[in-house]
């Protein structure tokens, strides 16, 4: 509920907006599910949203286009790490100058890396299950499935991780030019 919520349809919009016609013969569908849709393991929700994907090359013998579905979980893979990585910035005793500016720098990164991995789950899925964007053989396929199956393996791990790096890499870059600038370094003072 809340913020969660809010989260999901936002994820939706920005998966439409990514894939939703990236490719021309394939459409894909970012679609929130409604609760008894909802796919839940061990008490937790395990997938919110389905990502609906028609491939108008294949059709079945009878005519029907071949259509494939595959359920993701924005709050694992978006909302955690985005709400990590806020929580980090506000920690951190910077200014609120720095604070903002690292904040929009964090979540340009963060989305720009959930752009990587919805393209990969897109990508392996389409290939494993025949719909195929890319036709890739059976080497490169083979090569998708196992970074996929580590990245899904690893999912928690890496919400938890990727906003931690981030959050270190664009503290410590913008730490690093401060000091540097406050030092007469970057600045045009002639010593």
């Amino acid at each position: 509920m809340g913020l969660g919520d809010g989260y999901s349809s936002y994820f939706c919009g920005y998966g439409n907006l990514l894939f939703g016609s990236r490719w021309g013969n394939v459409k894909i569908a970012f679609v929130p599910k409604n609760e008894q849709q909802t796919t839940h393991a061990y008490g937790h929700i395990a997938t919110n949203i389905s990502v609906r994907i028609n491939n108008k090359d294949y059709h079945y013998a009878d005519g029907r286009p071949v259509l494939g579905e595959l359920g993701v979980n924005s709050h694992l893979q978006g909302y955690l790490p985005t709400i990590m990585f806020l929580a980090l910035i506000l920690s951190t005793p910077i200014g609120w100058k720095q604070k903002l500016k690292s904040t929009g720098i964090g979540i340009l990164v963060i989305h720009l890396f959930l752009a990587v991995l919805l393209w990969i789950v897109i990508v392996e899925y389409t290939e494993v299950s025949g719909i195929g964007i890319y036709r890739f053989g059976d080497t490169m396929k083979g090569i998708i499935n196992w970074v996929m199956q580590i990245a899904l393996l690893n999912q928690i791990g890496i919400s938890f991780m990727m906003p931690l790096i981030i959050w270190i890499v664009v503290v410590g870059i913008q730490f690093d030019l401060y000091s540097y600038s406050s030092n007469g370094i970057l600045s045009n003072k002639t010593s």
